[in-house]
């Protein structure tokens, strides 16, 4: 017992305990006391005073005590113990009474006790191992000051030990280079160009397992060490981006994350001084990213931070804008390259969705007027890309495009410089039109009001019934309707539609409700009053409901030629993007569709959207080849090649196509035509040449006069020349050279019909000398051809054995 408290202390108090705690009823608690910073206390208030609170605190115990039952003890220092029976209400009492103690030795709120709590749960019969708990329990709300009472629970202490295990291991991690970096491409739209790139953390164990960035990152937060992580990553950033440009590659910039913690523990603009000068790096190729959190915390210093950046070069990003309370506010006074901002916006539900869209459009306008570029981050989806594209956004970034990947997948990626935009980002003006622009009665007439829209209708959905209540000029004239008979086409304008279209207007009706701002496309057959069926595109939007029904926004195309060109046009007719060699799809045409068997949702979702993934494994390389020799006008059209269809077959196919920026970007525009029974053909012919010993010749006729064409050669190993070479001997006359008895009186042109016409009466014998003095014995059979084709007659020839 000691003579400070009166109280057992240390190991006497721990072997009584032991010694009581079969005594002990379930419904007894082991409760640990800890004065917080007692040390401090002290060496503030002299040893005194640090004494006199630790007998002032024994007191109380002893008291709480002698009422429960209870067994205290003095464990050193500012360490107490007691043992007593679980009840809320004493246990609060006793915590208020040492607080006011400690308050009424001075104002010192930051001494305040902290109390970690173990029930007596059976789980264990050693003192110690309830005693343990009740201090990990302190040490987990130590410097939490507003929980200072905690029972022990085992869960949240599993969960504790993971981090301390994850907190331990990262140490190792950094030393051991498990550490490293995925890079997310930034892109610039519409042509999907790579613009720059995020680096993110990335943490691969020795067993080659992933540790979740959204499990070790925020622990790092937590526990102080984020920067030791941020300045890793900074370096093997600025490392890799040095090897990459001596390697003699095109650098894009890469974006880097500087937390809150970095900016104020360590002096970040410093840093990257000394960091970029060690790698001989300009600022340009590195961006900086900086959390909106950190802006809202301490303004005035990230100001300070900011500005210098901004003036050793570097362009400065506002991270996850939108997170925080002060972000206008934030715009106001800060001087921002670039706001990123979340797609999440987009992904609410019911009337949160339409605020989170008019948020997002608020943001948009705003950051406009301030001249300052906008990254869309997390895009994922069609729906999130199309929105995003019709406001105007020009970068994105998100798994829609690409995942964070490997450092070597995206050196691959941007190795080809048609996949970058080396321009960065470059502010683009409030080019959008807004909605009040189109109010301004100085500015615009109904006539020009009505032009500028083109065709649009007002329509009413009421049950199964569509009418139509408002239309414009333009309206009837695409319709072919004269204004007086406009009034019957108004009602129930099913009627009018191709049977086969008419529940099909309805579905555009239900997805343009559903879709919100988006709307709903697509295209019906409706009969002109002269009988003439033409193809409208219906861009439609649901303005809203009342008691006559429905209504919704149309504006109306006619696209008849254009559905010829996609559904009757003969082959599959087809506009792609040049996008890294993957050949993006723009257009497809119901023509390709029923060639290869798909849908365009199933291209889109099985093939990425992209031709070249249709194309066979094997061909895919030369397609590529192929493509770029027609780009730079080498070749005038590709090699028949292999591409899949649904059924799991391949076809080969044909391509004609041609670069265009007809269509506002630059795009391939083709037909593909089926040419599978044309290669069998010649496949089968190819094999047929290496097993026969026969030659088969055609003398064909064509604007220049005759020629002769090779179709089998099988007399190759006799003749010792190649079927190209033979070809052209008998075109340009070598081989009638060759033959004996020829006369050089007469030309070759003439010689080669009086030939073949020979050879149709009787097997022509012939000596064939070549040029090597190897001399064959031959014989030449042939057939004329009657019909109205361009072949005169087919030879035969094989050798005279």
């Amino acid at each position: 017992m000691t003579g400070l408290t009166g109280l057992l202390d240390g190991f006497s108090y721990i072997r009584y305990a032991q010694e009581r705690l079969r005594d002990m009823t379930p419904n007894w608690c082991i409760i640990n006391i800890e004065i917080s910073h007692h040390k401090l206390f002290t060496d503030w208030y002299g040893v005194d005073a640090g004494q006199e609170l630790v007998m002032r605190v024994a007191a109380h115990l002893r008291r709480a005590a002698e009422e429960t039952g209870g067994i205290p003890g003095y464990m050193g220092e500012s360490s107490f113990c007691l043992a007593m029976p679980y009840d809320t209400d004493r246990i609060e009492t006793l915590y208020e009474a040492l607080r006011a103690e400690i308050c009424g030795m001075g104002d010192i709120e930051g001494f305040l006790p902290v109390f970690g709590i173990a029930m007596l749960d059976g789980s264990s019969d050693d003192f110690r191992t309830y005693f343990n708990n009740a201090g990990l329990t302190i040490d987990e709300i130590q410097d939490d000051m507003h929980t200072r009472i905690r029972i022990y629970n085992k869960d949240l202490h599993r969960k504790n030990s993971r981090e301390y295990k994850t907190l331990y291991a990262f140490r190792g991690a950094l030393e051991r280079g498990e550490i490293c970096f995925f890079l997310q491409p930034q892109l610039s739209m519409p042509e999907k160009r790579i613009v720059g790139a995020e680096a993110l953390a990335r943490w691969r164990r020795p067993d080659g397992t992933m540790e979740q960035p959204g499990h070790f990152i925020p622990l790092l937060e937590k526990y102080g060490l984020i920067t030791d992580l941020d300045m890793y990553l900074w370096e093997s950033v600025c490392r890799w981006q040095k090897e990459w440009i001596d390697g003699g590659h095109t650098p894009l910039p890469i974006s880097v994350n500087v937390s809150r913690i970095d900016l104020f523990s360590i002096d970040v603009p410093s840093y990257f001084e000394k960091l970029l000068s060690k790698y001989g790096l300009p600022t340009k190729y590195i961006k900086i990213e900086i959390t909106e959190s950190a802006y809202a915390e301490d303004a005035d210093t990230v100001r300070e931070i900011v500005s210098r950046l901004r003036g050793m070069g570097f362009m400065v990003l506002m991270d996850d804008f939108g997170s925080g309370y002060s972000s206008l506010n934030m715009l106001r006074s800060m001087q921002l390259d670039v706001i990123k901002l979340d797609a999440r916006f987009l992904e609410l539900e019911g009337e949160n969705r339409r605020k989170g869209i008019n948020i997002l459009e608020s943001v948009v306008n705003m950051t406009r007027s301030l001249t300052t570029p906008i990254i869309v981050e997390g895009v994922e989806t069609t729906e999130q890309l199309a929105y995003l594209g019709n406001l105007g956004c020009r970068y994105m970034q998100g798994f829609y495009f690409h995942k964070p990947m490997p450092v070597a997948d995206f050196e691959t990626l941007i190795a080809d410089e048609r996949n970058i935009d080396t321009h960065g980002f470059v502010f683009k003006a409030n080019e959008q039109l807004h909605v009040r622009e189109f109010f301004d009665a100085a500015i615009f007439t109904d006539a020009m009001f009505n032009n500028i829209l083109g065709p649009v209708a007002i329509l009413c959905q009421n049950g199964l019934e569509v009418d139509i209540i408002r239309y414009n000029e333009q309206y009837f004239r695409v319709m072919g309707i004269d204004v007086g008979e406009m009034g019957r086409y108004r009602v129930d304008i099913q009627k009018n539609l191709h049977r086969e279209d008419r529940e099909k207007l309805l579905s555009i009706l239900r997805r343009a409700e559903s879709a919100g701002e988006l709307g709903a496309r697509g295209v019906v057959r409706t009969y002109r009053p002269n009988g003439v069926l033409v193809w409208l595109s219906l861009n439609v939007y649901f303005m809203n409901e009342d008691e006559q029904g429905k209504r919704f926004y149309a504006s109306v195309r006619d696209v008849s030629d254009l559905q010829f060109i996609s559904s009757e046009m003969p082959g599959g007719y087809f506009r792609c993007m040049p996008v890294m060699n993957e050949f993006e799809f723009l257009f497809l045409g119901r023509s390709f569709l029923k060639m290869v068997g798909y849908t365009a949702r199933e291209i889109w979702d099985r093939f990425d959207n992209r031709l070249l993934n249709l194309v066979h494994p094997s061909d895919r390389d030369r397609v590529i080849r192929e493509t770029q020799a027609l780009e730079a006008g080498e070749i005038e059209c590709l090699s028949p090649y292999r591409i899949r269809r649904k059924r799991g077959d391949y076809i080969y196919v044909a391509e004609q196509s041609h670069l265009t920026d007809s269509y506002g970007v630059p795009c391939w525009q083709g037909v593909l035509i089926d040419v599978t029974e044309m290669m069998h053909s010649r496949n089968q012919l190819r094999v047929l040449s290496r097993h026969m010993d026969i030659s088969i010749l055609v003398l064909v006729r064509d604007a220049a006069g005759l020629r002769w064409e090779v179709i089998i050669h099988g007399l190759q190993g006799v003749l010792g020349i190649t079927a190209e070479a033979f070809e052209s001997g008998l075109n340009d006359g070598s081989f009638c050279r060759w033959i004996a008895g020829y006369n050089e009186d007469i030309p070759h042109s003439d010689y080669t019909k009086m030939f073949a016409a020979s050879a149709e009466t009787k097997p022509k014998k012939m000596t064939v000398t070549l040029p090597d003095t190897n001399t064959v014995r031959l014989i030449a059979d042939a057939e004329r051809v009657e019909d109205d084709t361009s072949i005169e007659y087919i030879v035969f020839l094989r050798r005279d054995d």
